[in-house]
């Protein structure tokens, strides 16, 4: 059996996440990011308003990419321009 692998980018979690702000009519208040074991992964929490639960999801990082969670709170708040 061969194991399928998904991989989330930083912009399909952060609209994963603005969907659920939506979803909410909340505000987001706060992010983490926050480096798994196999360090390969991130998971993100992001605290929505007065929601006493924050969402969470994960993104992968790119192979050869360094976990920088300052980098990737700047990559989150303001995504590259769609060409």
């Amino acid at each position: 059996m061969t194991a399928t692998l998904n991989f989330r980018t930083l912009g399909e979690a952060r609209d994963i996440i603005n969907r659920k702000v939506a979803e909410l009519s909340g505000e987001l208040t706060n992010i983490d990011f926050v480096l798994c074991e196999d360090s390969k992964t991130v998971m993100i929490y992001a605290d929505i308003g007065d929601e006493q639960d924050a969402v969470a999801i994960y993104f992968d990082l790119a192979q050869g990419e360094a976990f920088d969670p300052e980098r990737h709170a700047a990559e989150f708040r303001s995504p590259p321009m769609l060409a």
